[in-house]
């Protein structure tokens, strides 16, 4: 079995929330997508997708970067995968958030990958997005219109330019309807 697969498989076992294993994989989906366009390290980057939300689906939405990080380092170490790769996994799992008061600068193209494969899964899941303004936060048609568009405009925001490109269709036809 190889090591994405073993990942896969814990992330799987841990994450109990069909949203949470559907976002997760689309994130999947969209990194590998990416790092192919950007001649990334592949593994580096699903792994790194994989394992982005890993705490976040378990209960911590506020700091899940940091303490994601700290769980895939050690879940990585478990699974015996090189200290030098593992380092880079940590960084895009740190540097995947787009709107944190000390955001962590990407350094890296598996790190572009991650965050912008992360803001891309959004623009797969609106349906997903309404539902959740509406029947869990509540709000009214225009405030929950307002907080999708909202969303939506600080994920194009986080990507990278070969990551708008596979989207803007998307983010065009969402701007018309949610406006």
């Amino acid at each position: 079995m190889s090591i994405i697969d073993k990942v896969k498989d814990i992330v799987r076992e841990r994450c109990t929330d069909e949203w949470d294993w559907t976002h997760i994989s689309n994130v999947v989906k969209h990194s590998k997508i990416l790092a192919k366009k950007l001649n990334a390290d592949e593994e580096i980057a699903e792994i790194g997708a994989w394992l982005h939300d890993i705490t976040r689906i378990t209960g911590d939405k506020d700091n899940h970067h940091i303490t994601g990080a700290k769980e895939a380092e050690k879940i990585l170490l478990e699974l015996d995968y090189p200290k030098d790769r593992i380092e880079k996994v940590k960084h895009c799992i740190i540097a995947h958030r787009g709107n944190v008061k000390q955001q962590i600068k990407r350094e890296t193209k598996e790190a572009d990958c991650v965050a912008s494969a992360d803001a891309m899964t959004h623009f797969d899941t609106i349906a997903h997005l309404l539902y959740l303004v509406y029947t869990k936060k509540g709000l009214s048609l225009e405030d929950g219109k307002r907080w999708v568009l909202d969303k939506l405009i600080r994920s194009w925001n986080k990507m990278i330019p070969e990551a708008k490109e596979l989207c803007k269709e998307k983010y065009k036809a969402a701007k018309i309807i949610l406006s």
